[in-house]
């Protein structure tokens, strides 16, 4: 591997591989890098122009280290790079002398005998270049090989159409394979194995499918509320819960093999509440006796929305005519967290005049976490209002009319907020 300056290197090296096999044919030939311009054609100079056109990756080497990155996004060593260096060469000199095609034809000649940039050859083009003294390339395990590519007249042209205004001169298209450049991070040394074994362990036959609110599979999931958790092998003897990483105790729950229905509260969880937003869920399998803990196998990790609810505790109202200023003061579970941000969703009841209003919590004084919160509103006409409460995207639901025998079943019912 080699530092960044490895691509500047290859050029340096390829334009004295070039030069050296361009003055056998032409004594006076030289060689620059850079893009073809028009002036290069009204000279007539002998002359080889290298550039630089594209940088691709190589495909054979792009993933062939290790990986840099931790599952938890530490640095484990240094970032790679394995590229393909693409040259066009273009030959210019007296046409009546033939001098380019001369050129063209010893630089070809040179670069199918050797067809790579060798240790001596790089090192020389470093010692030319002062901007390339700290190159490591000339130190580098990979060889960087030298190959010819076939363009047709189309790939050609369109080449030379980046080239604004710029007369076609006689060209051929060089590959440079593969370069391969990384950072100077410090790879990480992993302890060694002290000890081996072989642990025989059952493959678990834990899965989970889902989780939701008890009532129905599409209910919202809420704090302190039933659960129900659908999936196979739940009832096995000796499996765990685990929610984001805390014990989820299960003792005394509803379980079959496929459903275990159970309450969301912090007694299961170590007294820890949850905070509004997504969780993760997974089921552990029993630990077979005398297996190591962290070799325990358990299902794939389940996400589910844990999301807010609301009790309208006061609401106040001041003013006269068509408007109102005033406070709605609300409970929620679970509490808010100090990070999270919570507006208050109030839907006017009056199909004549829809209106939806986002209330703004007033904070200055709250200690978080808190499970009350305040929300002053002004200029707000009178009437109802179905209140919710959106936290980071995650909203309180609403309450719908359950009785069958209700001309209303399936309405929204609330939470309301009456502003008089």
């Amino acid at each position: 591997m080699s530092d960044a300056l490895a691509l500047a290197t290859v050029s340096s090296a390829l334009r004295r591989r070039v030069l050296s096999a361009a003055v056998t044919a032409v004594p006076d030939a030289v060689v620059r890098l850079g893009t073809p311009t028009a002036k290069l054609a009204e000279d007539n100079d002998a002359m080889v122009n290298i550039h630089l056109y594209r940088v691709e990756p190589n495909g054979s080497h792009a993933n062939t280290h290790f990986p840099t990155r931790s599952g938890k996004g530490e640095a484990l060593g240094p970032a790679r790079l394995a590229l393909d260096l693409h040259y066009i060469f273009s030959f210019y000199g007296d046409a009546e002398d033939l001098v380019p095609e001369r050129i063209m034809a010893q630089v070809m000649l040179a670069l199918e005998k050797v067809p790579l940039l060798t240790h001596d050859t790089i090192t020389a083009a470093i010692a030319d270049n002062p901007e390339l003294t700290e190159s490591d390339l000339a130190d580098a395990l990979s060889q960087v090989h030298i190959s010819r590519e076939l363009m047709s007249i189309d790939d050609f042209s369109k080449v030379w159409s980046i080239f604004y205004q710029v007369p076609y001169a006689l060209s051929l298209a060089y590959r440079m394979s593969h370069v391969a450049i990384e950072t100077e991070d410090t790879a990480k040394i992993g302890m060694p194995v002290t000890r081996t074994g072989l642990l025989v362990t059952p493959l678990s036959k834990l899965r989970l499918d889902g989780v939701s609110g008890a009532s129905r599979k599409s209910a919202p999931i809420t704090w302190n509320a039933e659960i129900a958790i659908a999936g196979s092998g739940l009832s096995a003897d000796g499996s765990a819960f685990v929610i984001d990483g805390l014990d989820f105790d299960i003792t005394g729950a509803s379980i079959s093999d496929e459903r275990l229905i159970v309450a969301l509260e912090a007694a299961r969880l170590g007294g820890q509440e949850l905070a509004v937003g997504a969780h993760a869920m997974r089921v552990l399998a029993p630990l077979p006796p005398g297996s190591a803990p962290h070799l325990r196998t358990g299902s794939d990790s389940v996400m589910f929305a844990l999301v807010p609810t609301i009790t309208i505790s006061a609401v106040s109202a001041t003013g006269g005519g068509a408007t109102r200023n005033g406070v709605v003061d609300i409970a929620v579970e679970p509490s808010v967290l100090e990070e999270q941000s919570a507006a208050l969703l109030l839907d006017s009841r009056d199909a004549a005049n829809p209106l939806q209003v986002r209330l703004t919590a007033d904070i200055a004084s709250v200690v978080f976490p808190t499970a009350a919160l305040s929300f002053p509103f002004a200029d707000l006409p009178p009437g109802d209002y179905l209140a919710r409460l959106d936290i980071d995207g995650f909203v309180s639901p609403v309450a719908v009319v359950e009785d069958p025998a209700s001309p209303n079943r399936g309405e929204i019912a609330g939470p309301l907020v009456s502003v008089a």
